[in-house]
């Protein structure tokens, strides 16, 4: 199986204050029930999506000469494309850190900042046009 092959590093002991602190510290969303298996994510990894969320915003304005917006429009975006890619995605070259996949998020963040980025900036371009 090709996700047996991905490399998960942990840099967070497994017990003491930083593992109740870290992992143990997490959010569970399901809406209406639509999510199978429920979105979970614990501080850690929230962290690491922060960061995934910065570099992305700074390759979307690389590419679009826009960004995405502010930090929490820009983690919101990576979490739904971080989402989409590591569920429908396989790649054989992932590498996971904190249980999140990295090279899967990045690009599937990537992915969806830039054509959110490009839609925001039509339909803003249409609107001065009727104007």
């Amino acid at each position: 199986m090709v996700l047996s092959s991905i490399t998960n590093i942990q840099f967070i002991p497994n017990s003491g204050f930083l593992d109740q602190l870290f992992h143990q510290t997490s959010v569970t969303i399901q809406i209406l029930g639509l999510l199978k298996p429920a979105f979970y994510i614990n501080l850690i990894q929230l962290i690491i999506i922060l960061i995934i969320a910065i570099a992305v915003n700074a390759i979307a304005e690389r590419l679009t000469s826009k960004k995405v917006g502010g930090l929490l429009a820009a983690t919101i975006i990576t979490l739904i494309g971080s989402y989409l890619c590591t569920q429908y995605v396989k790649l054989g070259f992932d590498f996971s850190l904190e249980g999140v996949r990295i090279v899967a998020a990045l690009l599937g963040a990537i992915v969806i900042g830039v054509f959110y980025t490009l839609i925001r900036g039509q339909v803003s371009s249409e609107k001065k046009k009727s104007s």
